[in-house]
């Protein structure tokens, strides 16, 4: 996991961001802007996801980028890394509940993110285009399309 720039966070900032899945985009050549292939990551089982996030949002505070959140995240392993070399670290359920406990120990908490669920919990698929803007918002956005050809 290597050091933390939101070291500060680990102790009270903990949260969970639930999610059904989410998105990548693989490059289809090299260069400065080549071409990019949506991806879809979910559950092999369709599970919902609970990924581990940290905030400094605190209630009453200002709902602005200072006081958001940020996924942690770990590098990818197995056939993922084909996809995008970082992932959100989703912890199971019956961890997810310890890393949001204010009172379940920081150093246990993290040692919590080296269980979460691994590269074979997931699948993915190609999906359109139009899922790169956050206006798309039709059901299509998650259904597998063909790939695009490699440029």
């Amino acid at each position: 996991m290597g050091a933390w720039p939101w070291k500060m966070l680990t102790a009270r900032g903990r949260i969970l961001v639930p999610a059904d899945g989410w998105y990548e985009w693989k490059p289809l050549a090299d260069g400065p802007k080549p071409p990019k292939q949506p991806y879809y990551i979910h559950a092999t089982d369709n599970a919902p996801l609970f990924f581990a996030a940290l905030s400094n949002w605190r209630p009453g505070a200002d709902k602005d980028e200072a006081h958001g959140f940020a996924l942690v995240t770990n590098d990818s392993l197995g056939g993922m890394i084909d996809v995008h070399d970082r992932r959100p670290v989703a912890l199971p359920a019956d961890l997810a509940i310890h890393w949001m406990d204010p009172e379940f120990p920081t150093a246990q908490a993290l040692a919590l993110l080296e269980h979460g669920l691994p590269e074979t919990a997931f699948t993915w698929h190609p999906v359109r285009q139009e899922v790169g803007n956050s206006k798309y918002q039709l059901p299509d956005a998650i259904e597998p399309v063909p790939p695009m050809p490699a440029a």
